[in-house]
Parts: C-alpha cells; sequence; structure tokens
C-alpha cells in the first residue's frame, strides 16, 4: 500500500507588498511530504526556506499574501481558511519550532504557564490539574528536569531553552511540525544534542516533519528529503543520499562543496561567487544563472522545467539531462 501524503504544496507563490513594488518570495514552489516522513529545506538566507512555512502555518505577515498555490493538509485545501479556522490547525495538527528561544519565550511568564497556555486555548474543558500533568510529560519526553516547570526562561540555558521550545510544539500532539533552524546559536555539543532528539522524538511519535536550515550537515543528520531552494523556487529535490551523492542543479553543487569535508584534502571550502538576485526584480529565466558556472544562453531567458532523475529525484535545470516533466 503506498503510503499517503500528510502535506501536498502545488504551485505556491508568495509575495510581500512593500514601498519599493512587489517581492516575490517563493514562486512555484511543489513538494510532497508522506506520513511520518522529514524534510529540509535549505538554502540561503533570504530564499524563501520561512517564508514557505509561514504559508503553510498561515502566518503570513499582513503585508505578504498567497498569489497562487494551494496547500492540501491530510488531502484539505488550507489555504483559504479564515483566522478562527487556522487557530483550531495551529498546534493541534500542525505546529512550529521558531528560530531564536531566547527572542521567542516571554521573559515574564513562566515556562509552566508558556505550555500550558497552547494547550488551554486548543482544550477549553482541560483541567489546571491536567494541564500541569501534561507539561509534566513534555518536560519529561525532551529530556527536562520537571522541576524546572515553574522557572523563568532566563533560568534556563540555550539548549534547555530550545528544548522547551519543542515541548511547545509537542503541547497538543500535532501530526506535522516545522523547525525553523532548529539549532540556531548552540554550541556544536548542545546542537548534536537537539538533532538526537529531535530524531528520536520523529521515530516515537510518527510525526511528519520540515527542517528549515542553511546548513546541509543538520539536514543529512535529521532529514528523509532535501528540497533545496534558490530566490525563491525550489531548484533540486530528492533524498539524502541522491542530493548529497549524485546533486544534479550547479546550485547544488556549489552548496555541497561550500562545505568542508572531513575525509578529503585539506583546502578551503569553496564560495559562492556574486549574491542572490533582488527579489523585487528577479532575473529572467534561471534565477541562478548570473551566478551559474555552467550557465548558457536558455538560461537567461527561459524558466527551466522540472527534469526527474527518478526515485521522487527532480532537478529544474536546462543542462542536466534526465525525463522531462512539467509539474
Amino acid at each position: 500500500m503506498e503510503d499517503r501524503n500528510i502535506l501536498k504544496v502545488e504551485d505556491l507563490n508568495v509575495f510581500f507588498k512593500v514601498n519599493g513594488g512587489i517581492v516575490r518570495a517563493v514562486e512555484n514552489v511543489n513538494f510532497q511530504l508522506k506520513d511520518g516522513e522529514s524534510i529540509g529545506i535549505v538554502g540561503e538566507s533570504g530564499c524563501g526556506k520561512t517564508t514557505t512555512a509561514l504559508a503553510i502555518m498561515g502566518m503570513l505577515p499582513g503585508n505578504g499574501y498567497v498569489d497562487n498555490g494551494r496547500i492540501f493538509f491530510e488531502g484539505e485545501d488550507i489555504i483559504n481558511k479564515d483566522e478562527k479556522q487556522w487557530q483550531r490547525y495551529r498546534w493541534n495538527k500542525i505546529s512550529m519550532i521558531f528560530q531564536g528561544a531566547m527572542n521567542s519565550l516571554n521573559p515574564v511568564m513562566k515556562i509552566r504557564r508558556q505550555i500550558g497556555e497552547a494547550i488551554r486555548l486548543h482544550n477549553p474543558t482541560i483541567t489546571k490539574g491536567e494541564i500541569n500533568a501534561r507539561v509534566v510529560e513534555l518536560f519529561k519526553l525532551v529530556g527536562l528536569d520537571e522541576k524546572r516547570i515553574n522557572y523563568y526562561p532566563h533560568e534556563f540555558s540555550g539548549g534547555m531553552k530550545q528544548r522547551v521550545m519543542i515541548a511547545m510544539a509537542l503541547a497538543c500532539n500535532p501530526k506535522l511540525i516545522i523547525g525553523d533552524e532548529p539549532t540556531t546559536a548552540l554550541d556544536l555539543m548542545i546542537q548534536a544534542q537537539i538533532i538526537d532528539l529531535i530524531n528520536d522524538l520523529r521515530r516515537k511519535l510518527n510525526m511528519g516533519m520540515i527542517i528549515i536550515t542553511h546548513d546541509l550537515s543538520i539536514i543529512s543528520e535529521i532529514c528523509d528529503r532535501v528540497a533545496v531552494m534558490y530566490a525563491g523556487n525550489i531548484v533540486e529535490i530528492g533524498s539524502i543520499e541522491d542530493i548529497i551523492e549524485n546533486y544534479k542543479h550547479p546550485y547544488t553543487e556549489k552548496l555541497i562543496k561550500a562545505f568542508p569535508s572531513i575525509y578529503g584534502d585539506k583546502r578551503m571550502a569553496e564560495s559562492i561567487p556574486g549574491a542572490p538576485p533582488n527579489p523585487l526584480s528577479p532575473p529572467k529565466g534561471c534565477r541562478f544563472h548570473p551566478r551559474c558556472h555552467k550557465s548558457i544562453d536558455i538560461c537567461k531567458n527561459v524558466l527551466p522545467k522540472y527534469t526527474s532523475f527518478g526515485n521522487r529525484h527532480f532537478a529544474a535545470c536546462h543542462v542536466v539531462k534526465g525525463d522531462s516533466l512539467n509539474e
């Protein structure tokens, strides 16, 4: 029996109205997530990773809007829900581990109250005793001492705050969790602990997961699949093995070579020349062509379609050869 999709994003465009015009933050984004599967969205800062996640959560800022596309969660199109309907989805169905735990926690509220607030809002009939019991359960789940539930955020270390954020995301037993840079500002030892915790929880709770990061090493530890984003477009998507060992798109190649290898020759990692394009006026054709070392004439004028390489591995590039696919 084929695994069912818990999430399906089709032709998603997300734009922002600013004084200078329309920022085309996300365009023509397509991907699917199967039940219990984990996908990483990777790319440089400003490429549209977090914007994609906020659209899935129905949390775009006031000047942002979905210009086109559909988002299906468990087969239901959720893109046109009103705020009251979104509130029933958030935390109950889809939740998010926000970037920067120190900025995401209220400094004047005890942790028990902050986690309990989400539980109470989505379960109005729950008692205070049941909320406390659930907070204790969540603390144990993420490896925190239950005696600390009445501490303030400043009484926790950076790694402990991140565990609190994970506990908050799990508060209402969601089926999909989005982690936006879940290991930001943590040292390497704490990063490793958080990665191990996320992996363990995903297996234990059989959750779908989206991890947003610029760090391919984190993606390779947590995710089953990778979507590589550049300037608002997904340029390549596939399994961890296909992306790391059999990449097709020149941008993916450059991203991977920008990370030094501990096994290869000791030399400086490669950098990607130039800078990402201005989303107010992106270039025609492939958006990566001004920085691409393999660019040809067609890249400058024609937007590339996806090419299939089997095993759900696709790349949008005129240079690579495969089975043409119009998604």
